[in-house]
């Protein structure tokens, strides 16, 4: 799911903790973190594009754990509306990914992402390690204003980084 799906459902989401808490702040939170949860694609952007290191998922904040540790706290601990807008923003963003994406059921759990050390192969079975970038221009609005020069001038940038040979991958045989 990219940027558009995730603004209008944290736009709805955000509405709701709006409605629910009295706090128009807590609702722009909601609907903050339902979006910029996925600024730690950028790390993965980095380890593949500019490391060379295509075979690994981090995505260091999409975590399962983050929100059911937010609902226990909000449950036994504290209770603040902007920090309810932080636990369900996150955990709409999650969600909805997790479903939409259709990767293997554990993939959106940190620590079973650091048990298989972060290997794309059995996180994403199936994924072109490039599959990210091919798509990038469907992500965005306004793509025929900008789209032309991406294919002309970006594109061929990555295509070339693709096929390209780097010590720094790790090409290990299937078990």
């Amino acid at each position: 799911m990219g940027p558009v799906g995730h603004t209008a459902i944290s736009t709805v989401v955000g509405a709701s903790i709006w409605g629910v808490t009295g706090s128009p702040l807590a609702g722009g939170v909601a609907a903050g973190v339902g979006v910029l949860v996925d600024v730690d694609h950028l790390v993965d952007l980095y380890q593949s594009w500019i490391r060379r290191k295509t075979h690994l998922v981090i995505v260091p904040f999409h975590g399962w754990e983050y929100s059911l540790a937010g609902l226990l706290v909000l449950c036994f601990g504290f209770y603040h509306p902007v920090f309810l807008a932080v636990v369900i923003g996150h955990l709409s963003h999650v969600t909805t990914d997790h479903f939409h994406n259709r990767l293997t059921p554990l993939s959106y759990f940190v620590l079973y992402r650091v048990w298989v050390r972060f290997d794309a192969r059995k996180i994403a079975p199936g994924r072109d390690s490039a599959y990210f970038h091919h798509n990038l221009t469907s992500f965005f609005p306004f793509r025929s204003l900008w789209e032309p020069w991406y294919l002309r001038k970006v594109e061929p940038w990555f295509t070339a980084r693709e096929h390209s040979t780097s010590e720094d991958v790790v090409i290990e045989p299937n078990k």
